[in-house]
């Protein structure tokens, strides 16, 4: 009425009142439509076996696929077990469409509906059904199990979503298609699939009724363009060849770097009757999962020193702890328990960085004083510099390393004789450097299936290469090799070789072998990278890269982020006070730094230990450098993160080719002769 009232008002031609009478009985009639066939559809999801029946007289083309198809099975039980589920899906249904669906239509949307999110989300009380399910078995690979499932909704779910700072929403929704699930890949160790995948073979049927503003484009021809962009938007979310993964299986969840400093007021175990002036000789032994690590035995000391370093992956963080036990080595008997430890990796990761003394546990007293530092894994190749927060493992005892390789050996196909007649029991044996990793043998086989992984820290992953032997465990010669330089996973997206198939060579024979090769550097939680650097002047004043100063007593406060962009080193003056020099990395610009201890004779610990800001390297004192231009003039950052001499970079095969007060080295590199006296 208002809109004749409207038309006559504004003294509009009759047409106009005809045009909106035709419109709203085109609507009425497609909403009728629509809202039979939903009913029909949900009377038939609740009521399936009355359904069946009635549509036995009329016609089969609408029946079930599980009726029309014998090799199609009913399963019925899934869909008693999903009404049982269904609340609990609702709640992961918010949290997956939010976190994971949302930031994919936003690369889907054009620019003006960037700002798209779902502001409510109810899946209702009446889940999608299963009508029918089928298993294929012929022409699928080993590693996985396909079915393709006949999906069903009508439901009462209603979904609220905002753009452009509209909010429109969603009700009513028919959904209907044929979905395929593939279990890949299975594991030979529990929950033995290591994901679920599903996409739909075909568009799926899906139709809705729009709700907020969305009721003002509730237009036969308005609401079929938006319908469109709506079926575009998900055949590029989960059509084939799209499709949505939900991974099962652990990842390794990241690596620890453990350092046992020292322990003190240990119990002293070879105290006897015949001789009181014997003490404890303690070691420690270290257990993360399979994983276990000793350290040097210390004689004769309640108090003992060790500063050692280690590295260990953690494949699950929740629930996994560090086991430290301490125990006094004896030569004539079994060795006697001084005290344990259990850390629960939780807290490390949480934490980040933990440095404290622990009280240890089944002993009279004893104490041990540990550094334990969690790294995630990241696929950025930026992060294979060493920041920061990472220069105080440099002078560990033994190498740490910047990054992971992940394999994962799947097959070897068609493996060659050792002698001839003789049947192989082939084993695979991978190193990388000085760390040599095998298989297990599978007996008289040219075909084996390992399905085994396979971890190598890596130092540097430009130069090094992983070599892949095959070796008759029976004759033991070797069958196949073949070599992968780590740099080319590097180029690879997201760092990763996913089943691809390498050829192993002997002689003029190839043999097919299946792998999967991931690479991963070691980064800080977010629990270190938000956390605040603060650095103190307190004697003198702090001196900036451009040689102003700030005040005495001043407080600075550097963030991470800053510290990437800034070099920090401490100087010493000519009183022995110290200054700290900050200078613009990124500008290339480097301060003078003095380079008094560069060239000493040094140790890793104790005396002659080089000052803060140099590291030993070889018996000698280098200054620590991460980035381009933290050296001065005359040296150069090498691999190794300390400044060294140009010419000790130059290559060489004489003494004669190096400079004067300067040597060949065994690397073929010059090297500065340093004297005594320096």
């Amino acid at each position: 009425m208002f809109a004749c009232w409207l038309i006559g008002y504004l003294q509009l031609s009759m047409l106009w009142v005809f045009l909106f009478i035709v419109v709203y009985i085109l609507k009425t009639r497609s909403w009728i439509k629509q809202e039979q066939k939903r009913l029909c559809l949900r009377n038939y999801i609740l009521q399936e076996r009355e359904t069946i029946i009635a549509q036995f007289s009329q016609t089969t083309n609408d029946l079930p696929a599980w009726v029309q198809f014998p090799d199609i099975e009913r399963i019925e039980w899934v869909n008693r077990i999903l009404q049982q589920l269904w609340p609990y899906i609702g709640e992961y249904s918010n949290i997956f469409l939010k976190e994971f669906i949302e930031p994919q239509i936003r690369l889907q949307m054009p620019s003006p509906f960037k700002s798209f999110k779902f502001v409510s989300i109810d899946m209702g009380d009446i889940p999608f059904r299963v009508s029918g399910l089928k298993v294929y078995t012929n022409n699928v690979g080993r590693d996985k199990v396909i079915m393709d499932m006949d999906l069903v909704y009508a439901g009462d779910a209603e979904f609220t979503v905002q753009a452009c700072g509209f909010r429109g929403g969603l009700k009513q929704i028919v959904l209907s298609g044929k979905l395929r699930c593939t279990l890949q890949p299975l594991l030979p160790h529990p929950p033995m699939v290591g994901g679920i995948s599903g996409s739909f073979i075909e568009l799926p049927k899906f139709d809705f009724i729009l709700t907020g503003i969305g009721e003002f484009v509730q237009l036969p021809g308005l609401i079929d363009a938006i319908r469109s962009i709506i079926n575009l938007q998900l055949a590029n979310l989960a059509v084939l060849p799209n499709k949505i993964v939900f991974p099962l299986a652990p990842n390794i969840n990241g690596i620890v770097r453990l350092k046992i400093i020292q322990a003190r007021n240990l119990e002293n175990k070879d105290k006897s009757f015949f001789n009181k002036k014997n003490l404890s000789d303690p070691y420690c032994e270290i257990q993360l999962g399979s994983q276990h690590f000793l350290t040097k035995v210390i004689n004769d000391n309640l108090n003992p020193i060790f500063n050692e370093c280690f590295e260990a992956v953690v494949d699950q963080a929740s629930g996994q702890r560090l086991r430290i036990e301490l125990f006094d080595k004896d030569l004539a008997g079994a060795d006697e328990e001084l005290g344990r430890l259990s850390l629960p990796l939780d807290s490390v990761r949480q934490a980040g960085e933990i440095e404290k003394w622990y009280q240890l546990e089944g002993c009279k007293n004893g104490e041990l004083n540990l550094k334990v530092c969690w790294l995630d894994l990241s696929t950025n190749a930026v992060d294979k510099q060493r920041d920061e927060w990472e220069s105080e493992w440099l002078g560990a005892d033994r190498p740490m390393h910047p990054a992971l390789l992940m394999i994962f050996l799947d097959s070897v196909s068609d493996l060659p004789y050792p002698k001839s007649g003789l049947e192989p029991s082939p084993l695979i044996e991978f190193s990388l450097g000085l760390n040599k990793q095998q298989s297990p043998v599978k007996t008289r086989t040219t075909n084996p299936l390992y399905q085994c992984k396979f971890n190598f820290f890596v130092k540097q992953p430009e130069g090094q290469e992983l070599k892949i032997l095959a070796i008759d465990d029976g004759t033991k010669r070797e069958i196949g090799e073949l070599s992968i330089p780590v740099r080319v996973v590097m180029k690879e997206p997201n760092m990763e070789l996913t089943q691809q198939t390498f050829y192993l060579q002997h002689g003029v024979h190839s043999s097919p072998i299946v792998l999967t090769v991931r690479l991963r550097f070691f980064t800080p939680p977010k629990s270190i990278l938000e956390r605040k650097e603060v650095a103190y002047g307190t004697d003198v004043h702090i001196e900036r890269g451009n040689g102003s100063f700030l005040s005495d007593k001043t407080l600075i406060v550097l963030t991470v982020k800053d510290a990437r962009n800034y070099g920090i080193f401490e100087k010493r003056s000519v009183l022995g006070t110290t200054l700290l020099a900050l200078y613009n990395v990124s500008a290339g610009k480097s301060p003078e730094i003095s380079m008094e201890s560069q060239g000493r004779n040094c140790t890793f610990s104790g005396v002659g230990k080089c000052p803060k800001g140099f590291v030993c390297l070889r018996g000698l004192c280098a200054k620590r450098c991460y980035y381009k231009g933290q050296c001065p003039d005359g040296y150069l950052c090498q691999h190794a993160y300390a400044c060294m001499g140009k010419c000790r970079a130059k290559a060489c095969a004489k003494d004669k080719d190096c400079p004067e007060n300067w040597k060949c080295g065994k690397t073929r590199k010059c090297t500065k002769i340093i004297k005594e006296n320096e």
